[in-house]
């Protein structure tokens, strides 16, 4: 669900804004443009672990393309 407010509206809502929003968004607007991205600390957090995971899988996909790999009994008897 789409969550917009203003910026008074925000500041209105405030205390009540981790239990009403979850893992969704706010869309702040001032001046009836576009201004913040507000959300709870526990949906950053599981952002952030999800950006890392791509970077992660993006960082090995270069990795097989430029060979940079080992035979998987090499990194089993390796560990």
């Amino acid at each position: 669900m789409t969550h917009i407010a203003t910026i008074s509206e925000m500041k209105a809502k405030a205390a009540s804004l981790p239990d009403e929003l979850g893992f969704a968004p706010l869309f702040v607007t001032q001046n009836g443009k576009e201004s913040l991205v507000v959300q709870t600390h526990e949906a950053y957090e599981r952002q952030q672990e999800k950006i890392a995971f791509m970077e992660l899988l993006i960082n090995s996909r270069k990795d097989i393309e430029e060979g940079k790999t080992a035979p998987i009994d090499d990194f089993l008897s390796s560990i």
